[in-house]
């Protein structure tokens, strides 16, 4: 029997469960697969008289998909309440779906759950604590939604995102890995970085659950588990450190922006020691992280680990098919414990293709990573990190970047892409900042990291970004680097506008229509919704020939320049032909097609 599915002990006879609405934010909720044969019928044993009653539908409202919390207080008699108790809800839903999600411990005598409800109407609710002691039961209502809900794959493209309500969503990321405790990184800095790249278009951060391993050995409130840095117990968790995880979440999500949460950093202890980061401790993190969180929906995403490899011991090295099974079954359980359906991804530096067991050994080309998770359900998303570097890429050393354009880029898209699932490049090139350090020579020029993002979209894929100096780890970098110093700085040499201008290209088509077309010629890279809009991305100007054979009318066009935003005056152009296109000027350019309708208007 899976050791976190046991049944946990009774709280104590003095536990008594209470309602508290915290602030509200946007979640959704489906049905988990924990097993209600263990609840042993609480809703009838509440119409039965045998459960105190709880609040009517008068006296607790909730809109649907934000985040109502339940609070319970009381002593538990073990000697570990985060791995011997649960805090465990059931909600009927008005259509009469059961739904079942798991609470957590939060200090003292303090036991916690969220809970997000997915449809309008009268809901029931048990509450219970430990074993199949059901405590109390209730009833809410829940009324119209003030947001869109959570994340998914678009139900009408296997390749893109919408909302729970349908709305389609274009995902543009940023990185900053250490957002909750880099040493840096100062409450104030926090807000502008946000405020900053949600002004700049970004919708969603790549971050960890901690990062900064420093700051935790010198201030207990950055420590994650019990004990402290110095003398450790990984058996138990800090609801402080989580009490500030919870002021982030909620900020962000003030702020419009979404996560991709990074579960296990697998760079830092614990959780690269092998004696210590045991599959129980491993569990308990997992399941806690989840019970915490999984009823806000803008967590975009659970990413496993980055460079998963790594697992267990922190050897940068593919150990084929243990790193992938751990892999696949890590993400089943984070899928079986999470009643929301987040989408679930990992993040992989060898190819599935690999004639060896390191990023540096020979592949199969091109670099793909669908053989290993693209066939089975156990990810939502395929996750690369190609484009950096290779053939087609240079180093320059008076800028101290890299520069050109790598060749394994959009063959590894379009590898990854027969799997009929998202792809998501979200490692394809941090830019560079004149004068600040380079990481090893991990950075990026700003025409660089702008063409290699427009061929990921015109290809069919999404994209996280990243800059050097928001990443987001300095302590990490100030120590392997020395003496170069990494510090947060809120600047960029100019990608991070050019890359809010392709955002504002998509967001006003179909994009969710639209998939990779073919009918071009040279470098162009072109995503259309044939017959009706088309975007050809020319990385390096010139001419394309667009195949146009097949489709009826008139299209009305226009040139983008995609490094200031400006558009040239546009233009018709019949079909029924193959339609020869010449760039306006030198460096990239973007060709935008529309079709113009019956009444002169273009689609």
């Amino acid at each position: 029997m899976n050791p976190m599915l046991a049944e946990p002990a009774f709280f104590g006879a003095g536990w008594k469960p209470a309602l508290l609405s915290n602030r509200c934010f946007l979640g959704a909720c489906m049905m988990t697969g924990l097993g209600l044969a263990t609840w042993a019928h609480p809703l009838a044993a509440a119409e039965a008289g045998q459960v105190p009653p709880g609040s009517d539908s008068t006296s607790l409202v909730i809109p649907r998909w934000e985040v109502h919390e339940f609070v319970a207080r009381g002593r538990h008699p073990g000697s570990n309440p985060f791995g011997e108790a649960l805090f465990v809800g059931e909600f009927t839903a008005p259509s009469g779906k059961t739904f079942v999600t798991d609470g957590f411990h939060d200090g003292d005598d303090a036991w916690r759950l969220r809970f997000a409800p997915d449809e309008e109407g009268d809901w029931s609710y048990v509450l219970r604590g430990g074993a199949v002691q059901v405590r109390q039961r209730g009833r809410f209502r829940c009324t119209r939604a003030h947001g869109h809900g959570f994340i998914r794959v678009h139900p009408e493209n296997p390749y893109a995102f919408a909302h729970a309500d349908g709305t389609a969503f274009f995902p543009m990321g940023d990185t900053c890995y250490g957002l909750l405790d880099d040493s840096p990184i100062t409450p104030e800095l926090r807000a502008e970085y946000l405020r900053t790249r949600r002004g700049q278009r970004f919708n969603f951060i790549r971050m960890q659950v901690g990062h900064s391993y420093d700051r935790a050995a010198a201030d207990s409130t950055y420590w994650a588990w019990g004990g402290t840095a110095q003398e450790p117990d990984f058996d138990r968790l800090n609801p402080v450190f989580f009490r500030r995880m919870d002021e982030l979440v909620r900020q962000m999500r003030a702020a419009g922006m979404n996560i991709e949460l990074i579960l296990l950093n697998l760079y830092r202890p614990p959780f690269r020691d092998t004696r210590q980061w045991t599959p129980a401790r491993e569990r308990l993190w997992l399941r806690y992280l989840l019970a915490r969180y999984a009823a806000f929906d803008h967590i975009f995403l659970w990413t496993i680990a980055n460079e998963y490899e790594l697992h267990p011991d922190a050897k940068y090295r593919l150990d084929h098919p243990d790193d992938v099974d751990w892999a696949k079954a890590t993400a089943r359980f984070v899928k079986s414990h999470d009643p929301y359906r987040h989408l679930v991804t990992i993040h992989p530096v060898v190819s599935a293709s690999t004639k060896g067991s390191t990023a540096r050994d020979p592949i199969d080309p091109p670099w793909r990573i669908g053989e290993f998770f693209g066939v089975d359900d156990a990810m939502d998303v395929l996750s690369q990190q190609t484009g950096k570097t290779g053939e087609g890429t240079t180093w320059d050393d008076k800028l101290q970047c890299w520069t050109g354009d790598a060749v394994n880029l959009l063959p590894s898209l379009r590898a990854d892409l027969r799997y009929r699932k998202p792809v998501l490049n979200t490692e394809n090139g941090y830019e560079y900042l004149r004068g600040y350090p380079t990481g090893r020579r991990q950075v990026h020029h700003t025409d660089k990291v702008r063409r290699t993002s427009w061929q990921i979209v015109c290809g069919g894929g999404y994209f996280s970004a990243g800059f050097r100096s928001t990443l987001g780890h300095s302590d990490s970098w100030n120590r392997i680097d020395a003496p170069n110093r990494y510090g947060f700085i809120i600047r960029d040499e100019g990608a991070a506008a050019q890359l809010g201008i392709l955002f504002d290209t998509f967001s006003g088509l179909p994009f969710w229509r639209m998939r990779p077309f073919d009918g071009v010629t040279n470098d162009a890279v072109a995503l259309a919704e044939p017959g009706n809009v088309y975007v050809i991305y020319l990385p390096h100007g010139g001419s394309t020939k667009v195949d146009l054979t097949t489709v009826e009318g008139m299209f009305a066009a226009r040139w983008l320049n995609p490094r200031t935003g400006d558009f040239e005056e546009r233009f018709t152009v019949n079909a029924r032909s193959v339609v020869n296109f010449q760039a306006p000027g030198a460096g990239d350019w973007t060709l935008e097609l529309r079709r113009i309708a019956s009444d002169g208007r273009s689609n």
